[in-house]
């Protein structure tokens, strides 16, 4: 069930606008040579590949999730990385212009995204379970 996007967020989020992440500690060090090496366009097609093959999905929380852990790579997880890592600094930009906080923001921008996750794709709701489009 989404919840109500809240107009003050929404509007900070779209000001702001979007982009990408945060690498995880067990391939952190593969995770930032092979970021280092990938363009940004690079980084947003292994992304949005990873997504069309189920690997990782958008969450709830506005950040992008790993879904299936044995199929991840360095340089998904890099590209991940760098995604987060992006949308956290915007949440908190957003969160701090609407006064309220990035987590907010975040789902603010989850839920105005929602709509344009395309059939097939993974996502995680509000819930925790991850569901296919």
């Amino acid at each position: 069930m989404m919840k109500r996007i809240n107009p003050a967020v929404a509007a900070a989020v779209a000001v702001i606008g979007l982009a990408a992440a945060a690498a995880a500690p067990s391939f952190a060090s593969a995770a930032a040579t092979v970021a280092t090496a990938m363009s940004r366009q690079d980084m947003r097609a292994t992304v949005n590949q990873a997504k069309a093959d189920g690997i990782i999905g958008e969450m709830a929380d506005g950040y992008v999730g790993v879904r299936l852990e044995d199929r991840m790579t360095p340089a998904i997880r890099a590209a991940m990385g760098e995604m987060n890592a992006g949308r956290a600094e915007l949440y908190r930009q957003a969160g701090q212009a609407a006064g309220t906080t990035a987590a907010a923001a975040g789902a603010s921008s989850y839920q105005q995204r929602f709509s344009a996750i395309p059939a097939g794709q993974w996502y995680r709701d509000d819930a925790g379970v991850w569901r296919q489009r």
